[in-house]
């Protein structure tokens, strides 16, 4: 019973609850070897006995502590892992562009440059309305030739040097280097209507999309990059409305 219990303990909870259980039970069994000595009782085991039961209790703690030990190693390392891959990878699987965390270090990068050496440069949001409710209606797979078929329109419409994101699940970001408010203004002119249209994939059928901007632009007396945010988000709302 006694081995039982302390090779549960080593299995549930570790190395070191296994042996706290298998002290306390060497603890009893070594008082009772004490009073039975100094009572006159008699034993139902030798005292040989006792020992090599005490011993084959500390080998169970261990043989039965340690796997769990090193089990709980390697899950903390692969989470480790996992952890450390989740932040080198920066690549959006749907539609081949950067992600949101990318983003963010090439937005800090651009503006950083901007301060710098005066380059303009345009932060440009691409939103599709209603996005759950095509998901709801059209299902994953649909969802995923919209993101493919609207990543490779921004992708034919805009330049090379233009950088490319998805921040969130319904909305693209670029980041248009090189170029002032109306510059940016001439991409939105360029993409709107043929962001408007798409084709369904299943059924070849084509449905009508409803897609907001939000246009913001560098300037001298922004301190941080996420004014630039601030005011592409505020303009993208104020497209919806």
């Amino acid at each position: 019973m006694s081995t039982a219990i302390i090779m549960v303990t080593g299995m549930m909870k570790g190395l070191l609850a296994a042996l706290g259980v298998c002290l306390v039970v060497l603890f009893v069994w070594g008082s009772l070897l004490i009073w039975s000595h100094f009572a006159a009782m008699p034993l139902r085991f030798s005292v040989e006995e006792l020992i090599i039961w005490m011993t084959f209790f500390l080998g169970a703690a261990v043989t039965s502590g340690l796997p769990h030990r090193i089990m709980s190693t390697i899950l903390a390392e692969n989470d480790e892992m996992n952890s450390k891959f989740d932040e080198l990878v920066s690549i959006d699987a749907d539609t081949g562009f950067d992600n949101e965390k990318r983003f963010s270090f090439d937005l800090e990068e651009e503006f950083s440059r901007a301060r710098r050496t005066g380059t303009p440069f345009s932060l440009l949001y691409v939103k599709i309305l209603y996005f759950r409710q095509f998901v709801d209606l059209y299902g994953r797979k649909e969802t995923e030739h919209l993101l493919q078929s609207l990543a490779e329109l921004l992708r034919q419409k805009t330049r090379i040097t233009d950088r490319k994101y998805r921040p969130h699940e319904d909305t693209f970001a670029i980041l248009l280097a090189n170029s002032t408010e109306e510059n940016a203004q001439i991409v939105i002119a360029k993409i709107e209507k043929l962001l408007q249209h798409h084709t369904l994939r299943r059924k070849n059928k084509q449905i009508t999309l409803t897609i907001a901007f939000g246009l913001a632009s560098y300037r001298e007396d922004m301190s941080d990059p996420l004014e630039l945010v601030h005011d592409a988000r505020k303009e993208l709302e104020q497209y919806i409305q």
